[in-house]
């Protein structure tokens, strides 16, 4: 399931235990009666259009990570860098691909291109940030990382640390 679907189905079922919430109070402590269209209705304005609206803003940007496109992104805050590698094995994109792993989530791999895509992990406050790898060589890679969120001022910070936090996995810089 993609990505952008699961951010979907979770905000809408978060909304959906506030509607019921509501619900319960309203039909206990003032004995309110709901018909089940009217609950439907209720659920579709509160509980779907607003997290299918805020998906539809960040929705290029995720659906990116988890697509075939071969590209490096081109996105409003993307910071790149040239990061040295020196392999230990003689599988570098492998390698790689499992230092990555061990800090970020894979969302996209294709071996024969060299291209690695992950994401961090999206939060409540934060939509976090989606990276791009491709590796030049056997001994340089390099990064792309961009923010979901265009204009937010902390996660340009955070890509700057991701950044760090590559070269420092790569322990070359």
């Amino acid at each position: 399931m993609k990505f952008t679907t699961k951010l979907l189905i979770f905000w809408a079922s978060v909304f959906l235990i506030f509607l019921v919430g509501f619900i319960l109070v309203m039909s206990v402590f003032w004995n309110v009666y709901f018909n089940y269209w009217q609950l439907l209705v209720a659920f579709i304005i509160n509980g779907v259009i607003p997290p299918a609206i805020i998906t539809s803003f960040f929705y290029y940007r995720l659906d990116y990570m988890e697509s075939e496109d071969d590209t490096p992104p081109k996105f409003r805050g993307v910071k790149t860098m040239d990061i040295p590698f020196q392999a230990r094995t003689d599988n570098p994109f492998d390698e790689m691909m499992q230092k990555i792993d061990r800090q970020y989530i894979i969302s996209y791999s294709d071996r024969q291109k060299k291209i690695l895509k992950f994401r961090t992990d999206s939060r409540m406050l934060t939509w976090g940030l989606g990276g791009y790898l491709r590796m030049l060589d056997d001994n340089t890679v390099e990064a792309y990382v961009y923010p979901i969120h265009k204009n937010s001022r902390r996660e340009e910070l955070t890509v700057n640390q991701t950044l760090r936090v590559l070269c420092s996995i790569f322990r070359q810089c």
